[in-house]
């Protein structure tokens, strides 16, 4: 059995790796769809080339491949980490809430310190320091959460290139991927089969203060609202960016969409419960949103571990008997009695596109 969950764990990674591989071949048939694709997917490919590689190292026989691991750089392994935890959102062990708050407080000082000040006094007024990014009417990225999620210094880079510094740290990502593509000694050429020709992206620049005065609460300081526009973005990538990539990638798709909606919902309920005495139609309709069997699903204690698994690919709980013919080599069943990947997946897609429709129309 250990050895039939070893290979269940090389399956998931090798689905991964296929996916990003084609992501990357697809979107490079159009530099501009490179430049979106690094922005809003970038953190999926960190967390799948972090978590391939601590697989392939595995002291496993089952899973680790010693020949493959010797083959893998640490050489950005920095900028890997920090945006692999950046992803958890409020979820990070390391970090407390005022301490992400405080981060995306310097990270809006720094955009504005390097877009701002620099014009002519009369015409300040029209300077910037805030990139948006739309599809159709849905925000699907902003210019200081990608920074921010990336580190990547906004006076010294430009956030709609691709820049050298993000090429670079890519290929480390991508040869972890490249490794993990042949964890299941299936060696084939990745093709390009990702049609991006209806990711036809919307841009907008606005001050920050200016364009936040009209959204979610009054009382909330720009930091904390910052933060919730990140959680918007990503679930919008996720109901409409993702879905253009699931043919022949179901499996890693629904990876990357549950971990999305993991994380939004348990940091949307740290937020609801930051103003204890705040009373305010939308408080009221997000703890219902929260509230709703779905959801409670997906953060369940087992939506937890589906969520782990859809993040870390070893499995060592001996009672798993993992099936290889199943979506998710059956996890989701054995965790979730009268439940099936299909109905899960469901629950993911509906809370997505509820949220993030919700905090789309949040006015103070």
């Amino acid at each position: 059995m250990d050895e039939l969950r070893g290979w269940a764990a090389r399956k998931l990674m090798y689905e991964d790796g296929r996916w990003v591989a084609d992501l990357a071949r697809s979107a490079a048939l159009d530099n501009l769809v490179t430049s979106y694709v690094g922005l809003f997917l970038s953190h999926h490919f960190v967390r799948i080339a972090h978590e391939g590689a601590t697989a392939i190292r595995s002291t496993s026989r089952y899973v680790g491949i010693p020949e493959f691991a010797t083959q893998l750089s640490d050489k950005y392994a920095a900028i890997t980490a920090r945006s692999r935890h950046t992803t958890k959102i409020l979820d990070d062990t390391k970090k407390t809430l005022p301490d992400v708050l405080a981060e995306f407080r310097d990270a809006l000082a720094m955009h504005r310190d390097a877009f701002t000040g620099k014009a002519r006094r009369w015409v300040r007024w029209a300077e910037t320091d805030l990139g948006l990014y739309f599809l159709g009417d849905s925000l699907i990225g902003a210019t200081v959460p990608a920074s921010y999620r990336l580190g990547i210094n906004p006076g010294e880079q430009d956030l709609n290139k691709t820049g050298q510094a993000l090429a670079e740290v890519s290929s480390e990502w991508g040869g972890a991927v490249a490794v993990m593509c042949g964890a299941t000694f299936v060696i084939d050429e990745p093709e390009a089969t990702i049609d991006f020709s209806s990711l036809t992206i919307r841009t907008r620049n606005c001050r920050a203060h200016r364009y936040l005065a009209g959204r979610f609460e009054t009382i909330f300081p720009l930091e904390l609202k910052m933060l919730l526009l990140l959680i918007e973005a990503d679930l919008n990538t996720s109901r409409l960016v993702l879905p253009l990539t699931a043919h022949g990638h179901q499996g890693a798709v629904f990876r990357a969409q549950t971990i999305t909606a993991y994380h939004c919902l348990t940091a949307l309920r740290r937020i609801a419960g930051l103003y204890p005495d705040l009373v305010s139609p939308a408080i009221t309709q997000l703890q219902a949103i929260l509230d709703s069997n779905p959801a409670k699903r997906i953060v369940s204690t087992a939506g937890l571990k589906i969520r782990n698994r859809c993040v870390h690919y070893e499995m060592n709980d001996p009672r798993f008997q993992p099936d290889l013919t199943m979506p998710m080599c059956g996890l989701v069943e054995a965790l979730l009695p009268g439940h099936t990947w299909e109905s899960f997946a469901s629950d993911v897609g509906e809370v997505t596109a509820v949220v993030a429709e919700f905090l789309a129309r949040w006015r103070p």
